[in-house]
């Protein structure tokens, strides 16, 4: 089958990214012929045929119309048996809300935003260009059926903009398990090393894991991966009192590498869908504590494998969850139920289920 596939680009740090890469290389290895629709990828994965989507330069909400606009017209030129999109698009078979609903994303960011804030995000061209494009893509004559990530997912959908509940595929995300798996033999240590990854620390809740981090002993640490101002959160944790138990690594890191010399994945995010990293962490022997909101909270079993806080924003709830993770043999034991989850959750599995609706 001749698939079409939509993404505006490929970096490697992006949780989504990592995903579209492996997906594409399964859907290779099955014998389906791949063509990428982008505007840019810098992926090292071979085998597919690479299609560049003309995209506006410049402001964010131009980048979205034009690449929307561009990749319906490129797609168009190619006879693709399905077209599976993980972008707002215009028109495709298959639309995977791997980002969720921009609507209810920022549903939850106003319940942490000063009435200034409230103001810009109202003003702002780039959101009412994502509202407009959801609002035609999450139709049935746009997109003939939707994957949404968790049950939660779907619902949004549903509630925000009435699309077809029996159209609607509930896939939890898969992990590679041969790349994310835990070391050999954990070296026992004194310190307990949290680990917090994400691009946008806002949405991913770093603003609640440092002051969360002043509420626990000293030597307990937090190593932050990713892409946000650093600056900013340095000032916070300074003023939380931990700056010298916080590292800032930056965004180019060997992932497995840190999740194998980690203790706790702490993920307290404001708005999630399902948070790739949580799996990865799990596939990795890792404990996850994380918020409700994620959809990743939909497979953890509290003190099994993980804890979820209710809210995000309760530090002392946050702080709480993470605290019977200290104890190394609870530890290990809520580590390796975790990836058992995680195999539970595997990317063969998932990419089955995928092609299964894609080829409906």
């Amino acid at each position: 089958m001749r698939i079409g596939v939509i993404r505006q680009r490929y970096t490697a740090i992006g949780g989504a990214e990592r995903y579209l890469d492996g997906l594409i290389r399964e859907l290779i290895a099955r014998g389906h012929e791949v063509h990428v629709f982008a505007n840019s990828w810098q992926s090292g994965t071979e085998g597919f045929t690479f299609h560049r989507v003309p995209m506006v330069r410049g402001s964010s909400f131009l980048k979205a119309l034009s690449f929307a606009a561009n990749s319906k017209r490129v797609v168009a030129g190619f006879r693709c048996d399905r077209v599976f999109s993980m972008e707002r698009t215009l028109k495709q078979d298959v639309y995977r809300a791997g980002d969720g609903c921009h609507r209810e994303w920022l549903r939850q960011r106003a319940r942490f935003n000063s009435p200034l804030k409230q103001l810009s995000i109202a003003i702002n061209p780039f959101h009412a260009t994502m509202l407009s494009l959801e609002r035609r893509m999450f139709t049935a004559e746009a997109t003939g059926r939707i994957i949404a990530n968790s049950h939660r997912g779907k619902r949004e959908i549903i509630d925000h903009y009435g699309y077809p509940g029996d159209r609607i595929h509930v896939v939890h995300n898969g992990v590679d398990c041969d790349r994310f798996h835990p070391p050999a033999e954990r070296t026992a240590s004194p310190r307990v090393a949290l680990l917090f990854v994400g691009t946008g620390f806002e949405r991913k809740g770093l603003p609640f894991a440092l002051p969360a981090l002043s509420r626990l002993p000293a030597h307990v640490e937090l190593k932050v991966v990713g892409k946000g101002d650093v600056a900013r959160y340095q000032h916070m944790a300074a003023s939380a009192g931990v700056a010298d138990r916080v590292e800032f690594l930056g965004k180019d890191q060997d992932m497995p590498l840190l999740y194998r010399g980690a203790d706790v994945l702490v993920h307290p995010a404001i708005y999630e869908p399902f948070a790739n990293v949580c799996m990865e962490a799990m596939a990795s022997g890792l404990p996850v504590v994380t918020s409700r909101i994620n959809g990743v909270s939909e497979i953890i079993e509290p003190g099994k494998n993980g804890t979820i806080v209710e809210k995000p924003e309760d530090i002392e709830a946050l702080a709480a969850a993470i605290r019977p993770f200290f104890d190394e043999r609870t530890r290990r034991a809520a580590g390796a139920f975790a990836r058992k989850t995680a195999e539970a959750h595997a990317f063969g599995p998932h990419i089955t289920e995928t092609l299964r609706v894609i080829t409906m």
